[in-house]
């Protein structure tokens, strides 16, 4: 990783951190600024790589393009559903990326074995809630191919492509909980968990993904 890769990973670390107080102290002005703004040290990370594996770079981009639009989107108030299709353009995205890598069957069964847990733990209770608030359809979907996601990311092999998956997942599940189960003002509490969960799966899927494209 050259020095200047590294130093907008930092930059994307800073940028997050400083989003984070913000979310803590319900600034909202410096919230629309510094969310978007960890995607973008982002692209610049993957512009500074330089070429690589080309199917792999145009595919991050998608990734992270269709994520800028998914914070600004789900930026309060929010739109919802036009979130939700942003982030599930971007996990298709992730998907193509980890198929295109050697997947393998004994990941790929602990990634089966998480998926597992998520849905006893968690998943069921948040599509319920979803099909009680007329979502659930979206919400199964997005659900079905974040899991994908994630999943063919463990089979990778890659221990930081399977911590950012499975970070997403925490953290969309977080968001999925605060919207579907929990009350109001339980959820609002735990907005810091779902974006400091979110800018950890970037930043280790932005990693990862820029050592697949070498």
């Amino acid at each position: 990783m050259s020095p200047a890769v590294a130093g907008a990973l930092i930059a994307a670390a800073f940028v997050a951190a400083a989003d984070w107080v913000a979310v803590a102290r319900e600034d909202r002005a410096f919230e629309r600024l510094a969310k978007p703004g960890v995607i973008v040290c982002l692209f610049a990370a993957v512009v500074l790589a330089g070429p690589g594996d080309s199917a792999v770079r145009w595919l991050l981009v998608v990734a992270l393009a269709a994520s800028l639009a998914g914070d600004w989107l789900l930026l309060p108030p929010g739109q919802f559903i036009a979130g939700l299709v942003a982030f599930l353009v971007a996990h298709l995205a992730y998907l193509a990326i980890f198929l295109l890598d050697d997947v393998r069957a004994e990941p790929a069964l602990v990634g089966v074995a998480a998926l597992l847990v998520f849905v006893v733990v968690a998943g069921r209770r948040i599509v319920d809630g979803a099909w009680k608030a007329g979502l659930g359809g979206p919400v199964v979907a997005y659900f079905g191919v974040i899991a994908a996601m994630a999943v063919t990311a463990t089979a990778t092999g890659s221990i930081l492509a399977a911590a950012g998956a499975w970070l997403f997942v925490a953290s969309d599940t977080l968001l999925g909980w605060d919207r579907f189960v929990a009350p109001p003002a339980a959820a609002a509490r735990r907005r810091l968990g779902v974006i400091a969960t979110y800018h950890a799966a970037q930043v280790l899927l932005t990693v990862a993904v820029l050592g697949l494209a070498g």
